[in-house]
């Protein structure tokens, strides 16, 4: 596409209205490690799978800090290394945790996507980027739905290719800017009325504050509606 990637080697934006992970892997972690140039191996990331979804089982859905991980592993490593069994596996147990309040494992999904659509572009993908971002709506939700605003901003490829679904036309109709998704997200802040929220956002409540700052992928492109910043090493582009 010839355009620069909107990830940075050392940080992205993560979290829009879900937390992040209360314990943050820093160093020596295999998430990471799986990450570094000729870093993957599939013994390392087996054991590493395993830890993760044992530890899910453990703590509950949405309570596992090591699967949280797991999900920001699999934002980051797919984009470049697009593997069908590990996408669908990421896709379903976001989807799952979701349903159960948790949303942080689908917030890394729509970052997937979104990212990874603009680095390449796969039909069947974005078709399931759109089902996603409509069933995130329809729970209340514009975190999927600014992700694919911001897809369809910054995509250089071919627009042709872009078989938009109607209806995420027609709701994308009254966001123009990303102060647009603020103002719906936070209208409190607006002087307006308080929307419904989620059940993972009364968790969380406080988590984000729309008038905040916060590194982005690309400086010139403030594309994001929250305010937390996680910090991975460098990544392959």
């Amino acid at each position: 596409m010839g355009n620069k990637p909107r990830y940075s080697s050392v940080s992205e934006e993560v979290a829009g209205t879900s937390p992040l992970p209360q314990t943050l892997p820093k160093y020596n972690h295999p998430s990471h490690d799986l990450l570094k140039e000729n870093g993957f191996t599939q013994t390392i990331y087996s054991k590493y799978h395993q830890k993760c979804l044992k530890d899910r089982l453990k703590m509950g859905k949405g309570l596992s800090q090591e699967m949280n991980t797991l999900f920001r592993f699999w934002s980051f490593f797919l984009r470049a290394n697009f593997n069908r069994k590990m996408y669908e596996e990421f896709r379903n147990l976001a989807v799952e945790d979701a349903r159960s309040g948790a949303r942080y494992g689908l917030e890394c999904l729509f970052r997937f996507y979104s990212y990874g659509l603009e680095k390449r572009f796969r039909s069947d993908i974005f078709r399931d980027f759109m089902e996603e971002t409509l069933n995130d709506y329809d729970n209340n939700n514009v975190y999927g739905l600014e992700k694919f605003w911001a897809f369809l901003k910054y995509y250089k490829g071919d627009s042709s290719r872009l078989k938009v679904n109607p209806r995420i036309t027609k709701l994308l109709e009254k966001y123009q800017t990303l102060e647009d998704f603020r103002r719906e997200m936070f209208p409190e802040a607006y002087g307006l009325p308080p929307r419904q929220r989620t059940i993972s956002e009364h968790r969380t409540s406080g988590s984000s504050k729309p008038g905040s700052t916060s590194s982005n992928d690309d400086p010139k492109r403030n594309r994001t509606i929250s305010c937390n910043v996680e910090m991975m090493p460098n990544s392959r582009s």
